[in-house]
C-alpha cells in the first residue's frame, strides 16, 4: 500500500502593519495637494514652486521607499514557505514521472505482444487464399487492434469479414476488363470502385490522345492574329485604353 501524503494546516501568523500616522499624514497631503493646485506659477515665484515640489517630492519618494522595504520585509516568510511547497512537489513529481514511464512501457509491450498475436492469426488465415501474396499483415491491421478495448475475438472477426470482402472483390475483378490494372490499383487502394474509377480513366484519357494523334479528334484552334489600321492618332489612343482597361493583349506596330 503506497504511503499517503496527509497535508497539515499551514501555521500562518498574520503580519500587521502599524500605521498610527496614517489620517493625520493623509490630512496634510490633501492640504498640500490643494495648495500646490492652487499655485500660479510666473516668473516672480519659479524658482519657489520648483523648490516645493522638490521638497514634496523628496518626502513622497522616502514615503515610497519605505513601503517597498516593509512589502520585502513581510513576503520573505511566504517566500521561504513557497520554497518548501516547490520542493515537495517536486520530490512527487519525480516519482509521478518514473511510474508513468514504467506503466507507458508496460503498455507499450502488451500493445507489442498483442501485435504478434494479431499476426500470427493473420498468416494462418491468409494462407488458405489465392491472393496471400498480393497483401501483408500491415494491410489489413489497424492501431485500434491493438487496444485493450478490442479482444482478440473481435479482431479475428473483422479478419475474417476483411478476408472476405477482399476474396469477393478479387471475384469481381477477375471478370472485368483491364483486370491486370484494376487489381494493381486495387492492391494499393483496397477500394474496389476506387481501383476500377481510376483505371478507366486512365484508359479514356488514352482514347482521347489516340483520337487527336489519328487526327479523329478535336484539334485546338491555332492561333489567329487580327490586324486593325486606324489612322487616326486620338483614336488609336482611346482604343490602346480600352484594351488595357479590359486586360486585351494587343501589340503595337508603328509605321
Amino acid at each position: 500500500m503506497l504511503p499517503k501524503i496527509t497535508i497539515p494546516e499551514p501555521i500562518i501568523e498574520i503580519g500587521r502593519i502599524h500605521f498610527p500616522a496614517f489620517e493625520k499624514l493623509k490630512e496634510d497631503a490633501d492640504k498640500l495637494a490643494d495648495h500646490i493646485k492652487n499655485i500660479e506659477v510666473t516668473e516672480d515665484n519659479i524658482k519657489t514652486s520648483k523648490k516645493l515640489l522638490a521638497a514634496v517630492n523628496k518626502e513622497v519618494k522616502e514615503l515610497e521607499t519605505k513601503r517597498i522595504g516593509i512589502k520585502k520585509d513581510m513576503m520573505i516568510p511566504y517566500v521561504a514557505f513557497e520554497a518548501q511547497v516547490k520542493e515537495i512537489v517536486s520530490i512527487v513529481k519525480v516519482a509521478d514521472e518514473h511510474v508513468r514511464q514504467q506503466v507507458k512501457q508496460l503498455e507499450e509491450d502488451e500493445r507489442e505482444e498483442k501485435k504478434s498475436l494479431i499476426k500470427v492469426l493473420f498468416e494462418k488465415r491468409i494462407k488458405q487464399y489465392d491472393f496471400k501474396n498480393l497483401f501483408t499483415f500491415d494491410d489489413f491491421l489497424d492501431n485500434s487492434y491493438l487496444n485493450k478495448s478490442m479482444s482478440m475475438n473481435k479482431v479475428e472477426t473483422e479478419l475474417v469479414e476483411w478476408l472476405t470482402r477482399i476474396e469477393a472483390d478479387m471475384t469481381v475483378i477477375d471478370t472485368l476488363a483491364y483486370r491486370t490494372e484494376i487489381l494493381a490499383e486495387y492492391v494499393e487502394k483496397q477500394h474496389l470502385a476506387l481501383a476500377i474509377q481510376v483505371v478507366t480513366q486512365r484508359y479514356e484519357k488514352k482514347r482521347a490522345v489516340e483520337q487527336v494523334i489519328k487526327g479523329t479528334g478535336e484539334r485546338p484552334e491555332p492561333l489567329q492574329q487580327y490586324i486593325y489600321t486606324i489612322s487616326n492618332k486620338k483614336d488609336a489612343k482611346m482604343i490602346e485604353m480600352f484594351m488595357e482597361q479590359n486586360q486585351i493583349k494587343y501589340e503595337k506596330v508603328a509605321k
